[in-house]
C-alpha cells in the first residue's frame, strides 16, 4: 500500500510544499539567525547552501520536462536539500560544502576571470539597452501626446514657488 502511495502523483503533491518548507522558508530563517550570531562559520555555511541550492534550482528549472517523469523524484530532491543541510556535528561536513569544495569552486576558479567578462559586458549591454528603451519610450509618449505639457499658469506658479520669474514671465 504505501508503495502504491510513493510512486503516483499524489505523493509529488505532497512532497512538493514540504520541498519548499525545507529548500527554502527553514534555510532562510536559519541564514537570518547565522547573520544575526556574528558568527563568521555559521554564516558561510548557510552561504554555502544557497550557491549549491541556487544551482541546482536552474538545472532542475532546465531539465523539468525530463526530471518530472523520473519515479520517487520529489522525494530524492527533499533528501538531497536535507543533505545539503546536514549540520556540522561529530566531525561530519555539511554536504553543501562537500559539493562546493570539491566540484564547485574548483570549477569557478577555473572560469573566473571568463565569468566575470561575461557578467561585466552583459551588465553594459543591459545597461545600453535599458538607456535606449527609456530614450524611446519618451520620444513616443512625446510624439503621441501623452505626456501633458503645464499650461503657462502653471509654470509661472512653480517658477514662482522657486523663485525662478523674470520680468518676461510676468
Amino acid at each position: 500500500m504505501l508503495f502504491n502511495f510513493l510512486s503516483f502523483k499524489p505523493f509529488a503533491l505532497l512532497c512538493k510544499p514540504i520541498g519548499v518548507c525545507v529548500g527554502f522558508i527553514y534555510p532562510s530563517y536559519a541564514s537570518y539567525k547565522a547573520l544575526e550570531s556574528k558568527l563568521p562559520e555559521q554564516a558561510a555555511q548557510w552561504l554555502t547552501y544557497w550557491v549549491i541550492f541556487s544551482l541546482f534550482t536552474v538545472f532542475e528549472y532546465l531539465a523539468d520536462w525530463l526530471i518530472s517523469w523520473i519515479p520517487f523524484y520529489y522525494l530524492a530532491k527533499l533528501a538531497f536539500v536535507l543533505w545539503l543541510q546536514f549540520p556540522r556535528s561529530q566531525g561530519a561536513t555539511p554536504g553543501a560544502s562537500q559539493l562546493y569544495f570539491h566540484w564547485i569552486q574548483p570549477s569557478l576558479k577555473k572560469h573566473e576571470e571568463d565569468i566575470d567578462r561575461a557578467l561585466e559586458e552583459g551588465r553594459r549591454k543591459a545597461e545600453i539597452c535599458i538607456v535606449e528603451v527609456k530614450s524611446k519610450t519618451m520620444t513616443w509618449l512625446q510624439g503621441n501626446n501623452t505626456i501633458q505639457r503645464p499650461q503657462h499658469s502653471q509654470e509661472v506658479r512653480l517658477a514662482g514657488v522657486h523663485g525662478e520669474l523674470d520680468d518676461q514671465q510676468l
